[in-house]
Protein backbone atom coordinates (compact mmCIF):
# COMPACT_ATOMS: atom_id res chain seq x y z
CA UNK A 1 0.00 0.00 0.00
CA UNK A 2 1.40 3.19 -1.13
CA UNK A 3 1.55 6.44 1.19
CA UNK A 4 -1.57 8.56 0.71
CA UNK A 5 -0.71 12.11 -1.27
CA UNK A 6 -3.34 15.39 -0.29
CA UNK A 7 -4.13 17.52 -3.61
CA UNK A 8 -6.82 19.53 -4.78
CA UNK A 9 -10.52 18.11 -5.64
CA UNK A 10 -10.26 16.81 -9.66
CA UNK A 11 -13.57 16.48 -11.20
CA UNK A 12 -12.77 12.82 -12.11
CA UNK A 13 -12.70 11.86 -8.75
CA UNK A 14 -16.40 12.48 -8.39
CA UNK A 15 -17.73 9.46 -8.96
CA UNK A 16 -15.90 7.58 -6.19
CA UNK A 17 -16.14 10.66 -3.50
CA UNK A 18 -19.81 10.19 -4.11
CA UNK A 19 -20.04 6.70 -3.46
CA UNK A 20 -18.52 7.11 -0.09
CA UNK A 21 -20.94 9.93 0.60
CA UNK A 22 -23.73 7.50 -0.15
CA UNK A 23 -21.90 4.72 2.27
CA UNK A 24 -21.66 6.90 5.12
CA UNK A 25 -24.50 9.01 4.92
CA UNK A 26 -27.46 7.57 2.57
CA UNK A 27 -26.89 3.30 3.35
CA UNK A 28 -30.32 2.69 4.26
CA UNK A 29 -31.40 3.38 0.34
CA UNK A 30 -30.99 1.50 -2.38
CA UNK A 31 -27.91 1.74 -4.63
CA UNK A 32 -29.74 3.80 -6.94
CA UNK A 33 -31.67 6.10 -4.45
CA UNK A 34 -28.71 6.31 -2.48
CA UNK A 35 -26.32 7.61 -5.38
CA UNK A 36 -29.18 10.17 -5.95
CA UNK A 37 -29.30 11.28 -2.50
CA UNK A 38 -25.95 11.79 -2.52
CA UNK A 39 -24.85 13.39 -5.32
CA UNK A 40 -27.36 15.80 -4.97
CA UNK A 41 -25.63 16.64 -1.27
CA UNK A 42 -22.61 16.65 -3.04
CA UNK A 43 -23.89 19.01 -5.46
CA UNK A 44 -25.05 21.51 -2.58
CA UNK A 45 -21.97 21.58 -0.66
CA UNK A 46 -19.99 22.17 -4.07
CA UNK A 47 -22.26 25.59 -4.42
CA UNK A 48 -20.93 26.63 -1.17
CA UNK A 49 -17.08 25.49 -1.36
CA UNK A 50 -14.56 27.54 -2.69
CA UNK A 51 -11.58 24.92 -2.10
CA UNK A 52 -11.50 21.96 -1.84
CA UNK A 53 -8.98 19.07 -1.09
CA UNK A 54 -8.56 15.47 -1.85
CA UNK A 55 -6.62 12.60 -0.06
CA UNK A 56 -5.38 9.49 -2.11
CA UNK A 57 -4.28 6.45 -1.54
CA UNK A 58 -3.27 4.03 -4.16
CA UNK A 59 -4.67 6.00 -6.89
CA UNK A 60 -8.59 6.28 -5.55
CA UNK A 61 -9.78 8.71 -3.90
CA UNK A 62 -10.52 8.60 0.12
CA UNK A 63 -11.28 11.23 1.16
CA UNK A 64 -12.61 14.79 0.76
CA UNK A 65 -12.53 18.23 2.75
CA UNK A 66 -14.58 21.52 1.44
CA UNK A 67 -13.53 24.71 2.70
CA UNK A 68 -15.78 28.16 2.39
CA UNK A 69 -14.29 31.54 2.77
CA UNK A 70 -16.83 33.85 2.25
CA UNK A 71 -14.47 36.97 0.88
CA UNK A 72 -13.49 34.16 -2.39
CA UNK A 73 -17.09 33.26 -3.52
CA UNK A 74 -17.27 35.73 -6.54
CA UNK A 75 -19.94 33.33 -7.96
CA UNK A 76 -23.98 34.01 -7.98
CA UNK A 77 -25.61 32.25 -5.45
CA UNK A 78 -27.78 30.26 -7.97
CA UNK A 79 -24.86 28.65 -9.55
CA UNK A 80 -24.11 26.07 -11.63
CA UNK A 81 -23.71 23.45 -8.32
CA UNK A 82 -26.91 24.45 -6.96
CA UNK A 83 -28.56 24.46 -9.96
CA UNK A 84 -27.53 20.37 -10.36
CA UNK A 85 -28.51 19.99 -6.53
CA UNK A 86 -31.89 21.70 -7.27
CA UNK A 87 -32.26 18.75 -10.49
CA UNK A 88 -30.67 15.97 -8.27
CA UNK A 89 -33.84 16.84 -5.56
CA UNK A 90 -36.43 16.16 -8.58
CA UNK A 91 -34.73 13.51 -9.73
CA UNK A 92 -35.25 12.14 -5.90
CA UNK A 93 -39.26 12.61 -6.52
CA UNK A 94 -39.19 9.57 -8.99
CA UNK A 95 -36.97 7.21 -7.18
CA UNK A 96 -37.77 4.38 -4.68
CA UNK A 97 -37.83 6.26 -1.48
CA UNK A 98 -36.46 9.34 -2.80
CA UNK A 99 -39.17 11.54 -0.96
CA UNK A 100 -38.18 10.35 1.88
CA UNK A 101 -34.37 11.29 1.06
CA UNK A 102 -34.96 14.39 -0.10
CA UNK A 103 -36.88 15.49 2.91
CA UNK A 104 -33.71 13.90 5.10
CA UNK A 105 -32.15 16.75 2.57
CA UNK A 106 -34.24 19.03 2.66
CA UNK A 107 -34.41 18.90 6.62
CA UNK A 108 -30.69 18.65 7.73
CA UNK A 109 -30.84 22.30 5.84
CA UNK A 110 -33.35 23.48 7.59
CA UNK A 111 -31.64 22.50 11.05
CA UNK A 112 -28.40 23.48 9.87
CA UNK A 113 -29.84 27.28 9.14
CA UNK A 114 -32.01 27.19 12.83
CA UNK A 115 -28.11 26.48 14.12
CA UNK A 116 -26.25 29.51 12.49
CA UNK A 117 -29.28 31.51 13.60
CA UNK A 118 -28.96 30.38 17.13
CA UNK A 119 -25.29 31.24 16.59
CA UNK A 120 -25.57 34.76 15.24
CA UNK A 121 -28.19 35.78 17.93
CA UNK A 122 -25.79 34.67 20.72
CA UNK A 123 -23.06 37.00 18.78
CA UNK A 124 -21.20 34.15 17.08
CA UNK A 125 -20.32 35.11 13.29
CA UNK A 126 -17.84 33.30 10.96
CA UNK A 127 -16.31 34.51 7.19
CA UNK A 128 -15.24 30.39 7.06
CA UNK A 129 -16.86 27.31 6.80
CA UNK A 130 -15.72 23.74 6.81
CA UNK A 131 -18.57 22.78 4.43
CA UNK A 132 -17.76 19.10 4.07
CA UNK A 133 -15.25 16.31 5.70
CA UNK A 134 -15.95 12.21 4.64
CA UNK A 135 -13.21 9.97 5.02
CA UNK A 136 -13.60 6.23 3.84
CA UNK A 137 -13.66 4.10 6.96
CA UNK A 138 -11.48 2.02 4.79
CA UNK A 139 -8.78 4.63 4.46
CA UNK A 140 -8.58 5.64 8.47
CA UNK A 141 -5.23 4.27 9.96
CA UNK A 142 -2.99 6.98 8.15
CA UNK A 143 -3.40 9.87 9.97
CA UNK A 144 -5.86 11.06 7.05
CA UNK A 145 -8.26 13.10 9.02
CA UNK A 146 -5.64 15.64 10.77
CA UNK A 147 -3.63 15.86 7.46
CA UNK A 148 -6.72 17.20 5.82
CA UNK A 149 -7.64 19.05 8.38
CA UNK A 150 -4.56 20.37 8.69
CA UNK A 151 -4.33 21.27 4.53
CA UNK A 152 -7.73 22.94 4.84
CA UNK A 153 -6.44 25.44 8.11
CA UNK A 154 -3.45 26.74 6.31
CA UNK A 155 -5.61 27.49 3.00
CA UNK A 156 -7.71 29.14 5.64
CA UNK A 157 -4.98 31.26 7.61
CA UNK A 158 -3.49 31.86 3.78
CA UNK A 159 -6.86 33.72 2.87
CA UNK A 160 -6.72 35.79 5.96
CA UNK A 161 -9.72 33.74 8.39
CA UNK A 162 -9.01 34.01 11.92
CA UNK A 163 -12.12 31.61 13.01
CA UNK A 164 -14.29 29.16 11.20
CA UNK A 165 -17.40 26.82 12.01
CA UNK A 166 -18.52 23.25 10.92
CA UNK A 167 -22.14 21.55 11.23
CA UNK A 168 -21.66 18.25 12.64
CA UNK A 169 -23.94 16.20 14.76
CA UNK A 170 -23.96 12.58 16.92
CA UNK A 171 -23.79 10.44 13.79
CA UNK A 172 -19.97 12.08 12.98
CA UNK A 173 -17.26 11.41 15.14
CA UNK A 174 -17.73 14.75 16.75
CA UNK A 175 -14.67 14.05 19.04
CA UNK A 176 -12.38 14.44 16.92
CA UNK A 177 -13.00 18.07 16.84
CA UNK A 178 -13.66 18.47 20.05
CA UNK A 179 -9.86 16.72 20.42
CA UNK A 180 -9.16 19.38 18.08
CA UNK A 181 -10.10 22.17 20.11
CA UNK A 182 -13.57 23.41 18.37
CA UNK A 183 -16.22 24.36 20.95
CA UNK A 184 -19.92 23.37 20.49
CA UNK A 185 -22.02 26.90 19.67
CA UNK A 186 -26.00 25.53 19.46
CA UNK A 187 -27.61 22.27 19.66
CA UNK A 188 -30.76 21.10 18.19
CA UNK A 189 -32.59 17.42 18.52
CA UNK A 190 -35.41 17.22 16.55
CA UNK A 191 -38.05 15.06 18.04
CA UNK A 192 -38.24 11.15 17.18
CA UNK A 193 -41.39 9.42 15.31
CA UNK A 194 -41.66 7.65 19.19
CA UNK A 195 -40.82 3.97 17.22
CA UNK A 196 -37.87 3.57 19.20
CA UNK A 197 -35.98 5.77 16.67
CA UNK A 198 -32.71 6.95 18.47
CA UNK A 199 -32.46 10.60 18.43
CA UNK A 200 -29.98 12.44 16.63
CA UNK A 201 -28.38 16.39 17.47
CA UNK A 202 -26.94 18.21 15.50
CA UNK A 203 -24.34 20.76 16.59
CA UNK A 204 -22.31 24.05 15.24
CA UNK A 205 -18.88 24.00 16.34
CA UNK A 206 -16.39 26.79 15.82
CA UNK A 207 -12.86 26.54 15.66
CA UNK A 208 -10.09 29.02 15.49
CA UNK A 209 -7.31 29.05 12.99
CA UNK A 210 -4.05 27.88 14.18
CA UNK A 211 -1.24 30.78 13.22
CA UNK A 212 1.15 28.22 11.92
Amino acid sequence: MSEPIIRTLRKSDYPALIDVVRRMWYPEYDEKTGLLAAETDWENCLARATCAFTAELDGEPVALILGRVDALDHRRPLNTHRINSLRGLLRLVCAKDGLKAAGDILGILNIDEHLRKQATQTGHDYSAEVVLFVLDPAARGHGLGRRMFDTLMTAFREAGVSKYFLFTDTTCDVGFYVHLGLAQVSEHTPPTNGDGEQATSFYLYEGLVPEN
